[in-house]
């Protein structure tokens, strides 16, 4: 007994045109979104950086202005400063009734 088979040309899978402009037009604007949203993000970390680095500088003006104050409304300097402007304890103290 012998086997015979019949050998048919095997059709090739063609992709229709009208697939492949649909799939372009749909990964075009994805593809575009992608490349905008990886700009922005990298933008957006640099001025946080920015932001970051003027926090940090405010932060250490405030500390050194808040220093100042501290010691220009201490009491030994404000004792120095009246005794220049020629202010003196009082004698004694007169209660008005």
């Amino acid at each position: 007994m012998t086997i015979i088979k019949k050998f048919e040309k095997e059709q090739q899978r063609v992709i229709p045109q009208k697939f492949i402009f649909i799939s372009f037009l749909i990964l075009l604007p994805l593809i575009l979104l992608q490349i905008w949203a990886y700009n922005t993000l990298g933008s957006f970390g640099e001025k946080l950086s920015q932001i970051t680095s003027l926090q940090n500088n405010l932060n250490l003006e405030n500390q050194i202005i808040e220093n100042e104050i501290a010691k220009t409304s201490s009491l030994q300097n404000l004792a120095s400063q009246s005794a220049q402007l020629g202010l003196s304890s009082p004698k004694e103290v007169k209660y008005l009734h």
